[in-house]
């Protein structure tokens, strides 16, 4: 698949034509990223200095999402491609396009984060070499992780905008500021929450490891349950003494749905995928602690 997928993006690039810096007569660079919190993130700190563009559209899952031939266009005049590192669109082509793009800068927003690595091996049907020891992808779901993130997107955008630095680094400090203040808003919000929560689609790892809560997810490997999957889903439930399932609005609330029926648990929307990051992350500490 790799070669594949290295042969289409070089017949994007030679129609694209020359890549770097856009002519579009001002002084902003275009940065690329793959998801929507991440362009939340990036703007935080680019201010009016860069336009960011989103690879992902809204109500794509990131597990099966392939790329457009425009979208690769888009990509290969952009100043710079911030990735999560960790997301399944991305391994399926970016090897390949780092291997023909050689200069292109490329920043990992994952670097320096403590990746939770399950013991299994994990293989998505539209990614044939996408299978071996899986990392948790949904970094950004933790505000101690964003963190990190955010010194990783200064960072690059330094290096490919410097004359920027002191702008950059005046917005970098400001986030960080609120970043901090988020943090210590939710850790005094956790500290009456539930201690297990349910969810259709196990999104909230990170945030589960942040406050020791117990993660209870209704889908497994990317598949919906069998019915013996769903009756031992629901008897752990009421063991837990869970009271909330979260579903997410790309995924089919069908059997979330039956489970909270089953269970009387409240089933509460949450976009993992939303552009406004921090409301959705005091949104989710606000249900487990009943507020």
């Amino acid at each position: 698949m790799k070669k594949v997928m290295a042969l289409f993006i070089l017949v994007v690039v030679l129609l694209s034509g020359c890549s770097g810096r856009s002519n579009k007569g001002d002084d902003k660079i275009t940065v690329t990223v793959s998801i929507e919190p991440q362009r939340y993130l990036v703007e935080k700190i680019a201010g009016d200095k860069v336009d960011v563009k989103t690879l992902l559209p809204q109500g794509a899952k990131p597990e099966t999402y392939d790329l457009t031939p425009s979208q690769l266009v888009d990509l290969t005049e952009s100043d710079a491609y911030f990735m999560m590192g960790t997301i399944s669109f991305e391994r399926s082509w970016a090897d390949a396009y780092t291997s023909d793009h050689p200069h292109t800068n490329i920043f990992v927003m994952s670097n320096g984060i403590n990746h939770i690595v399950s013991d299994h091996f994990h293989c998505h049907e539209s990614v044939e070499d996408d299978c071996g020891e899986y990392i948790e992808p949904h970094i950004w779901l933790s505000v101690k992780n964003v963190k990190y993130m955010m010194e990783n997107v200064y960072d690059g955008l330094v290096i490919v905008d410097p004359d920027n630095r002191e702008y950059y680094r005046s917005r970098y400090d400001s986030v960080m500021k609120e970043i901090y203040i988020l943090d210590s808003k939710i850790d005094s919000i956790m500290q009456g929450a539930d201690k297990a929560f349910m969810i259709y689609h196990p999104a909230l790892t990170y945030f589960a490891r942040d406050y020791g809560l117990k993660q209870i997810s209704i889908e497994s490997d990317g598949k919906e349950p069998s019915p013996s999957q769903l009756l031992s889903i629901i008897k752990e439930a009421k063991e837990q003494n869970v009271k909330v399932i979260f579903i997410q609005p790309e995924f089919d609330p069908r059997n979330a749905q039956i489970v909270a029926e089953e269970t009387g648990c409240e089933l509460v929307q949450f976009n993992p995928l939303s552009y406004n990051w921090g409301e959705e992350m005091l949104h989710v500490a606000k249900v487990l602690s009943n507020r």
